[in-house]
């Protein structure tokens, strides 16, 4: 992970909006999909620690050792079912941690957002900031998330969105607040591409 990222160049697009929320001491909570896991615990370049939701699954308790490699502690559950760990999570927030969650994990479906997210962020009254990644050369798994495998030596793109405020989903249905997540993260995928394939 951490030589494909370093022998990557990249471009990175919306970073000051995750560095502002760390400047004025804001809470939130960054989602992506699973597919763009490889890569993301090297992005997390702040002093202040993530505190990333991670599944009982196989891959989950793998995901967990992983991030704590990186000194981000995991929380042990998931969105779909966790209710101890979205209590967790919501706790985190209020305190004014940041909390990273994969919203289609740990099994799909795919780029289908799990609606444990809104909850959340309801609940603790924080914004959600959409993350995604590409490169030029990687591998597609066979996985049920077609996981990317990022090759290194390679060139990228980070792609930060614009936050998805509070204010913007406290009155939204959650079926309206999903689509519009969902809409976000796809947003950042597709926003990354763009611009790796037009460099």
């Amino acid at each position: 992970m951490r030589l494909s990222f370093r022998t990557t160049k990249w471009t990175v697009v919306g970073d000051h909006f995750p560095a502002e929320y760390h400047r004025t001491g804001r809470p939130f909570i960054v989602c992506l999909w699973h597919d763009r896991l490889m890569l993301a615990p090297c992005v997390w370049k702040w002093k202040k620690q993530l505190h990333v939701l991670a599944s009982g699954h196989r891959d989950g308790r793998l995901m967990a050792k992983v991030v704590e490699n990186f000194s981000m502690p995991a929380v042990h559950g998931s969105t779909g079912n966790g209710f101890s760990a979205a209590k967790k999570l919501v706790h985190l927030a209020k305190k004014g941690e940041y909390v990273a969650v994969i919203p289609d994990g740990p099994r799909g479906p795919r780029h289908k957002l799990s609606p444990g997210v809104i909850v959340i962020a309801k609940l603790a009254k924080v914004d959600i900031l959409t993350f995604s990644f590409c490169v030029k050369r990687y591998r597609r798994l066979g996985s049920w998330d077609r996981f990317i495998l990022a090759w290194p030596f390679n060139r990228g793109v980070m792609m930060w969105n614009e936050p998805i405020c509070y204010q913007d989903i406290k009155d939204l249905s959650e079926k309206e607040a999903v689509e519009l997540v969902e809409a976000r993260i796809n947003e950042a995928s597709h926003s990354a591409h763009r611009i790796l394939t037009n460099a």
